[in-house]
């Protein structure tokens, strides 16, 4: 049985890096300075800028398991057994249609899933563009087990999923991500009082 892997942008943790590198010199200027009342003042702020880029850039991602994926989004996330994916389109986006227990079809385009960039095959005359193949995706591994899952008669087409009630761990479940909302709160909450 494989692990769980994380499927997210590259560049969000670089970016997200490269924030959190910026921010640390200018908290580290205004220290060495004895700036306290800048410190005071504006750390807060700091911080908040920081979490964000980790919650907008860094955590947002798709971990794909063996029987279900759980595609994270800033402020929710939603699991989804493979029972319950009915397709899932790679191309520029990532998007995956579902089908929970009560019969109620959705579609999801996760934040931050890696899709394909679209490259230029020729000199620019005609303006096409030449789609890379699946296996070169890089969502690839998370088409490539629900194919598994498929084929391992976990799908809806071997399973009678009418079943499975509302509240079953085989149906999709979503939840907000209190923690997240929670913290952003309270740093909101000590930028306004910094600035008071």
């Amino acid at each position: 049985m494989s692990a769980p892997i994380v499927l997210r942008q590259r560049s969000g943790p670089v970016i997200t890096i490269i924030v959190w590198a910026f921010l640390a010199y200018l908290l580290g200027d205004a220290l060495v300075r004895g700036a306290w009342d800048t410190v005071g003042r504006f750390g807060p702020a700091l911080l908040l800028i920081g979490w964000l880029a980790f919650v907008v850039l860094w955590r947002p991602g798709l971990i794909v398991g063996q029987e279900r994926v759980e595609v994270r989004e800033v402020l929710r996330t939603t699991t989804l057994p493979y029972v319950r994916i009915r397709d899932i389109r790679l191309s520029a986006t990532v998007t995956i249609e579902t089908a929970s227990a009560n019969g109620r079809t959705s579609t999801i385009r996760p934040w931050n899933a890696p899709g394909m960039p679209r490259r230029k095959i020729d000199s620019g005359l005609t303006g096409g563009t030449l789609p890379e193949s699946l296996p070169n995706h890089p969502s690839f591994e998370l088409h490539r087990r629900w194919e598994q899952a498929l084929a391992d008669g976990r799908s809806t087409s071997q399973k009678d999923t009418t079943a499975h009630g509302a509240g079953s761990s085989d149906d999709v479940d979503l939840r907000w991500n209190l923690g997240v909302i929670g913290v952003t709160v309270v740093l909101v909450l000590l930028v306004i009082v910094g600035f008071l």
